[in-house]
């Protein structure tokens, strides 16, 4: 007769040796756990969220979102998700980050980009086969109200003689300073392939009002300082 009398010492033997399969089930069903909630976990509809993305290393989300999420929330009280993203680019030689960028852009994420001039203009004009849409009916319309913002910087070409205003200076929204987020350079423009564009020209429109302000009065000595500080370093190298 086989003698299966559970012992201490089988006990401690079937553990010795069979741990692993016991770690094993436990990874697999955290897995499989995660996999379940992802799968199943309820996402907004595309015109009820707004994805918002800054794309500037030195930006302080944090203090971004605990000090305006509050105000966002009551302004866009018919959004069920409102989300900011940071993409931490700090120079345009910065590969891996820019990389990031491209990839959020290829799986189109984002309604709303505050980025760089230089790498908006290289996206380009979604008439043009390029990505971001043409702000001039909304301008027209007023449901952008662009505060008397110089809109020259803002124009991409549109494949023939003329050009098309896609973006929206940001270089006098000195207020993204209290979070870190220098403007000067930066502009605000909507991707074509967006789902809530509506929601986005509201946001943008929230961004001109809520940061709009005069030039503090160092910022000009602070933008002097950092390009006597480039210059140096261009020499050293």
């Amino acid at each position: 007769m086989v003698n299966n009398r559970i012992t201490k010492e089988r006990v401690r033997h079937h553990f010795t040796y069979g741990v692993w399969k016991y770690a094993l089930l436990v990874v697999v069903s955290i897995f499989a756990w995660d996999l379940i909630y992802s799968m199943t976990a309820y996402r907004p509809p595309a015109d009820k969220k707004i994805d918002v993305y800054i794309v500037q290393a030195s930006a302080d989300m944090e203090a971004f979102e605990a000090a305006e999420m509050p105000a966002l929330q009551e302004a866009f009280a018919d959004m069920e998700a409102i989300n900011f993203y940071q993409i931490a680019m700090g120079s345009q030689d910065d590969y891996a980050v820019v990389m990031q960028f491209t990839t959020y852009i290829a799986a189109q994420q984002g309604d709303l980009f505050l980025l760089p001039y230089t790498r908006a203009q290289e996206l380009g004009y979604e008439g043009n086969e390029g990505l971001f849409i043409s702000l001039e009916p909304y301008i027209e319309s007023g449901a952008l109200d662009v505060q008397g913002i110089d809109l020259a910087d803002g124009k991409l070409s549109d494949g023939q003689a003329g050009r098309v205003v896609c973006m929206l200076p940001a270089d006098t929204l000195y207020g993204l300073l209290d979070y870190n987020i220098d403007p000067e350079g930066l502009v605000l423009a909507i991707p074509g392939y967006s789902r809530n564009i509506e929601n986005a020209v509201k946001m943008m429109n929230w961004f001109v009002q809520r940061f709009s302000t005069e030039m503090p009065d160092w910022y000009a000595e602070y933008k002097k300082t950092q390009q006597e500080q480039a210059t140096q370093g261009a020499q050293l190298f």
